[in-house]
């Protein structure tokens, strides 16, 4: 199985479009490119330590039970590189795909539009009502969701609405999950202070140091909620989906994973973070997420230009959304890392 989207074949093409340009025209001196940041499309295994190939991933990847694809939302290589992979991945058709960015309140429509729309896309955005969704725009998304059509896999809702944020603030992850599962998770074990103080840092830092101070930890009982809900939606989806959610999600140390592991003990789970690269860091081991507690392969993709994502933001009286509505902020050298949430 061929997955095309290898470096090579980058490098070959740009070579070749240097040599069409000499012929044309040797007079004219083609203008100076900047040189080529080291890590864009490389693949890093974290547990290695080392680079691997493509189809080192893809044979890692393929004996997944469950692979979570984290990205940053609002980058367009991200969602392409999810809909390659979705096309590349040997798994059978009974597949589901689980996104962050359906919540249960949307799923009647999701599976209304599934019934009436055997083929292809059209309509799922109006369903969905992604205009209003607070997400980007529908067409970073929909690559990812015509690969999952054309495999016939199944799309699923992975989140709450965000109506139930504030009854998380006061009655924690039982706003959300039944008692039982609670016990099962006992989220409460799993966290130490200082981790719950990285957590509020990054938070912090992905809205652009305007979450009021008072609200911080809240926000931090909000986002061990989000990853205990994805979670339990996975294991009760099937014993093999693909994750599309926000690389904080897909960390391995305090996201997704470490429920679904609670709820799939025996589960083969693969992190795979979309890293975009830095200018001034050149090295895997200056990123965050591409130390193995945060996932299992890194695979470093151009930044994507967002300008600043914190000009213009004014202080928030009330906390917003983590995920959807917090800003896109470039990567950070150091232990917190990269603050997609």
């Amino acid at each position: 199985m061929t997955v095309h989207w290898h470096p090579a074949h980058w490098l070959l093409a740009f070579s070749l479009a240097l040599t069409l340009t000499a012929c044309l025209d040797t007079r004219q001196v083609a203008p100076t490119e900047p040189a080529a940041h080291p890590l864009v499309n490389q693949s890093w295994s974290t547990g290695a330590q080392a680079f691997i190939t493509m189809e080192a991933l893809q044979d890692i990847l393929a004996d997944a039970d469950y692979v979570l694809l984290g990205e940053n939302h609002d980058n367009p290589v991200h969602h392409e590189l999810q809909a390659q992979i979705i096309a590349a991945l040997p798994w059978p058709q009974t597949t589901v795909v689980g996104f962050e960015q359906i919540n249960s309140d949307q799923a009647p429509a999701l599976e209304a539009w599934l019934e009436n729309t055997p083929q292809g896309t059209a309509g799922l955005d109006t369903a969905l009502n992604w205009a209003h969704s607070g997400w980007p725009e529908w067409a970073l998304y929909e690559p990812v969701f015509a690969a999952l059509r054309a495999r016939d896999w199944l799309p699923v809702d992975l989140m709450f609405p965000a109506a139930n944020i504030r009854a998380v603030f006061s009655d924690g992850l039982g706003a959300v999950l039944d008692a039982d599962l609670v016990e099962r998770l006992q989220p409460d074990t799993l966290f130490t202070a200082e981790q719950r103080l990285e957590m509020a840092a990054l938070m912090a830092d992905a809205h652009c140091g305007h979450l009021p101070a008072e609200h911080m930890q809240a926000m931090v009982e909000v986002q061990i909620a989000r990853d205990a809900y994805m979670a339990w939606r996975l294991a009760s989806s099937g014993e093999r989906a693909l994750v599309i959610t926000g690389n904080g999600h897909a960390r391995r140390d305090w996201g997704v994973p470490l429920f679904l592991q609670r709820l799939r003990p025996q589960a083969n789970i693969v992190t795979v973070t979309l890293t975009e690269v830095a200018a001034d860091r050149r090295e895997p081991g200056l990123y965050a997420t591409a130390q193995p507690g945060w996932s299992d392969v890194t695979v470093f993709t151009p930044a994507h230009d967002r300008g600043d994502p914190c000009a213009g933001l004014a202080k928030a009286a009330s906390p917003a959304p983590v995920g959807a509505g917090s800003a896109q902020r470039e990567p950070v050298a150091g232990p917190i890392g990269e603050s997609d949430q």
